[in-house]
């Protein structure tokens, strides 16, 4: 048995005591299919893999709670993406890269953004990116400023395939500056697939090491400080695998994730590092060397060292980045007087809206002027108010959306809608549809969209509509999945211009003695409240097909410190 059977054996025994196996994936995440191109977000929450169908690759997401990745969730894509493959997740999660077929049965690479499970419309990068040719294996740089991606030559034959790795700048506003194929030392026969270290300097790819294989292997380029590109050498850790492929890795519990074999892997970083293969061993280079070196150029080879990888904190995994606190935005509005004479005029919601307000800028984390609220709006000025929000939303905000005021429910259209203070009695122009404002809700970036209807909002906008009564999850995995809730006074066709409903929600505010509340814990706190002193039954539920991923809205407490010093500046106002 040589050294190089003595790596392997040891290297698959280290695997085997430090977990390495499909075992730490969900059964679901092995089925029918190839599983490739695996990429996770930096902070390791965020799992994006392809499974290999006969039309090309089906995408999935997979999300990290409480240490294990959920059951996958496939990714719809339009209908007009034909074979799509080799997708990606950038670091932060706004974004996936992909490759299709064009028109002309050439690939051109796509993005599209991303909120939670909620796409974007594909768009097409710039033809500086895209040629005629066939161009794939999109690799963003995590600061956005770049991307690595690759080329098919134009003289491969088709038996004997040929790629070269580009990299494209970009400028401020996004626009493509340049487009460049990597020089030498990477581009010397065949490379692909190549995998941008958070860092920018640390690329992993795959490579022929000449022309006489037919395999690849995984490399690992270095750039140094002149921009220059080291020497590329083997990821022994991973060419010891079957049908390896290149590694992404999170940011937070320092693994690698790749694929050996059609399934997905995942290796500690610490193992990918290691580089303790007998040099003697490795015959062949990537200069296509025969190996009968005069004893010269032996002994030089012997004082060569491999250049060394970056630590693990050094490659540009800044996890700070991925634990900004969330931003709190609300719209409050109330809606008393209207135009139309056959519409009654109300006493209470407008006044019921500025009570929530008060509450939610002195004991919560609601800064005052990231609240908006409207009293007695026109349609126009509601449906201003809610684009000129999805502008300055960022994907970690918590959005509450606060409406009181007259609703109704069209049993024949099957619509629930909102009506403004320019809303007329005989004509639905003026009124805001239930599906509008879903809509709304489906496209705003933030994590966390609540609302709150003390109206009729019924008409299947729910998933699932009940009075939960298994108990809350802790609140860290509900801030974690993006959700998408609505809470509303009841089913009633009309709803009592004196509300229970938002009587015992503000009651169950300002006696919360708790730091954190979930929308779903303070709704079970009121509910029955209602129920008792009214003939309407509270809904709580996920708002359908919007991007709902289990999470839930989360109310943040003021220490009473905070609290008194707001009100100080409410009083000296």
């Amino acid at each position: 048995m040589n050294r190089r059977q003595i790596f392997i054996l040891l290297f698959n025994f280290i695997l085997v005591t430090t977990g390495f196996s499909q075992t730490s994936f969900p059964k679901e995440f092995d089925l029918d299919g190839d599983e490739r191109f695996p990429s996770i977000t930096s902070d390791g929450n965020t799992l994006l893999f392809a499974r290999e169908q006969k039309k090309g690759f089906d995408f999935f997401l997979s999300n990290k709670v409480n240490g294990k990745f959920m059951p996958p969730t496939q990714l719809i894509l339009p209908d007009n993406m034909p074979y799509p493959t080799s997708p990606v997740i950038s670091h932060d999660g706004r974004w996936i890269y992909f490759s299709a077929y064009n028109k002309g049965n050439n690939g051109d690479i796509y993005r599209m953004r991303r909120w939670g499970r909620r796409l974007a419309k594909p768009e097409i990068l710039s033809s500086k990116i895209n040629s005629r040719g066939y161009e794939l294996f999109p690799s963003p740089t995590k600061d956005g400023k770049g991307l690595y991606f690759c080329r098919l030559k134009d003289k491969s034959e088709p038996t004997n395939l040929k790629y070269a790795i580009y990299y494209a700048a970009f400028d401020k506003k996004g626009n493509v500056e340049s487009v460049n194929i990597l020089p030498q030392p990477i581009n010397l026969y065949s490379e692909k697939e190549p995998k941008i270290m958070p860092d920018g300097k640390t690329l992993f790819f795959m490579s022929k090491i000449s022309d006489d294989e037919e395999e690849y292997e995984v490399m690992c380029a270095i750039k140094n400080e002149d921009e220059s590109w080291g020497e590329p050498f083997p990821i022994d850790a991973l060419n010891a695998q079957n049908y390896a492929h290149p590694p992404c890795m999170d940011g937070t519990n320092q693994m690698a994730y790749f694929t050996q074999e059609g399934k997905l892997a995942m290796l500690h970083w610490g193992h990918i590092l290691k580089t303790d293969a007998p040099q003697e061993e490795i015959a062949k280079t990537r200069n296509n060397d025969t190996g009968e070196d005069n004893e010269e150029q032996t002994e030089t080879k012997k004082q060569t060292t491999r250049p060394s990888i970056s630590s693990f904190s050094d490659l540009g995994f800044d996890i700070i980045d991925f634990k900004q606190p969330p931003v709190y935005r609300a719209i409050i509005i109330g809606i008393n007087e209207y135009q139309d004479d056959k519409i009654a005029n109300l006493d209470r919601p407008v006044d019921d809206a500025a009570a929530f307000e008060e509450i939610l800028t002195t004991h919560y984390t609601f800064p005052k002027e990231n609240v908006i609220s409207l009293k007695s709006p026109t349609r126009e000025k509601i449906i201003e108010t809610l684009d000129n929000v999805m502008e300055v939303a960022k994907e970690n905000d918590h959005i509450l959306i606060f409406y009181a005021g007259h609703g109704h429910w069209d049993s024949k259209r099957k619509a629930g809608y909102w009506l403004p203070s320019d809303a007329k009695a005989k004509s639905t122009a003026n009124w805001v549809r239930n599906s509008t404002i879903k809509e709304y809700i489906a496209s705003y970036k933030a994590k966390h969209v609540l609302l709150i209807s003390d109206a009729c909002f019924s008409g299947g906008i729910f998933k699932t509509r009940a009075a939960f009564t298994d108990a809350p999850k802790a609140i860290n995995n509900l801030e974690k999945l993006p959700s998408r809730k609505a809470m509303t006074s009841g089913t009633l066709k009309e709803v009592p211009d004196e509300s229970v409903f938002v009587k015992y929600l503000q009651k169950r505010l300002l006696e919360n003695t708790e730091k954190y509340t979930s929308a779903r814990a303070l709704f079970d706190s009121f509910r029955d409240a209602v129920m008792n002193n009214s003939e309407n039954v509270p809904q709580f539920g996920v708002i359908n097909a919007t991007g709902d991923e289990g999470g839930d809205f989360i109310f943040v407490k003021k220490d009473k410190v905070e609290a008194k010093e707001v009100q100080n500046d409410t009083s000296g106002d």
